[in-house]
């Protein structure tokens, strides 16, 4: 395992970390009644932000090195920064609040679920 490798397994984690602890705080207030953006899940949309950024960074020279590695999908990565950004712009906002809307809140999750599955279907 090469050093790049190693790099881009470990922000893969990294990555998987964040997106836990986005989705992982809107599942944890489902049923409650006044719903609020946790500081985890806006650090994990950062983090997520920043590895995804970086994961897609690394691919090209670990591509160069090794010609098996692919390139990333470009609409791809486009529209899941798309959703990301979103996530974070709503999450931004809706922390300022002392209650979020339920509109707000399930857009938030909806569009994070919708991103994994993108990650994993597409």
């Amino acid at each position: 395992m090469t050093t790049l490798e190693i790099v881009r397994n470990s922000l893969l984690v990294l990555h998987f970390v964040g997106m836990a602890a986005l989705l992982g705080g809107f599942l944890s207030q489902f049923r409650a009644r006044e719903r609020k953006i946790q500081s985890g899940m806006l650090h994990g949309a950062y983090l997520a932000l920043l590895t995804g950024v970086a994961l897609v960074g690394i691919r090209y020279p670990l591509h160069d090195e090794n010609p098996e590695y692919p390139l990333p999908d470009n609409a791809k990565i486009f529209v899941k920064l798309l959703l990301l950004i979103v996530i974070v712009i709503l999450s931004i906002t809706a922390k300022k609040k002392q209650a979020v809307d339920s509109g707000t809140w399930l857009g938030i999750g909806l569009l994070s679920f919708t991103n994994i599955v993108i990650a994993v279907f597409w």
